[in-house]
């Protein structure tokens, strides 16, 4: 639909078990679901939810996940 953010900076640093670190710079946008359901199948994502926002609080998310859903009004 449009673009809501672009997102970047100390909080979107992560460093994975295997030791490479990353910085990400993300754009937040406004979308639809277009009448079908997503799937895990590219070999990246082990697994795949729909959350309501009273359910965010109490899942353990990351500190990066915590900032995008912070920055975008959604924790």
């Amino acid at each position: 639909m449009r673009l809501l953010d672009v997102l970047g900076g100390p909080d979107y640093e992560v460093s994975y078990p295997n030791g490479d670190r990353v910085a990400y710079v993300t754009g937040v946008y406004e979308a639809r679901v277009a009448g079908c359901s997503p799937v895990v199948s590219d070999g990246e994502l082990s697994e795949l939810g729909w959350f309501g926002t009273g359910d965010l609080p109490g899942l353990g998310l990351s500190r990066f996940a915590r900032a995008l859903l912070s920055a975008t009004g959604r924790l």
